[in-house]
């Protein structure tokens, strides 16, 4: 919530907000806090008015293509991958599994 309390402060001034939360690469529970990450940020969305728009900087889920409703949402301009702590070969491998995410490793 506090992401999109934010983000709306941001789209009051015209911008576009982009939406960090980052999930732990070495939690034990990494694929279910993404799940859970994923409902928030649905939910987050459907608060939002048609006209507003957000990027997705989100670390790379375990699953395939999970962010994949997000990208699909009409409120969503893109969703961009953090690598999150994997080396750079490990953080290509895991983006090439998920279709419409782009790169933002650093």
């Amino acid at each position: 919530k506090q992401q999109f309390e934010v983000a709306r402060r941001v789209l009051a001034k015209g911008l576009v907000p982009i939406i960090e939360p980052e999930v732990d690469i070495n939690s034990p529970d990494k694929a279910r806090c993404e799940e859970y990450l994923l409902q928030c940020l649905l939910e987050g969305l459907q608060e939002l008015a048609v006209h507003d728009h957000v990027i997705f900087k989100l670390t790379l889920p375990n699953k395939a293509n999970l962010y994949a409703p997000l990208m699909g949402h009409p409120c969503t301009l893109r969703v961009v991958a953090l690598s999150g702590g994997y080396n750079r070969a490990q953080a290509c491998e895991v983006l090439a599994q998920n279709s419409g995410m782009i790169a933002s490793f650093s």
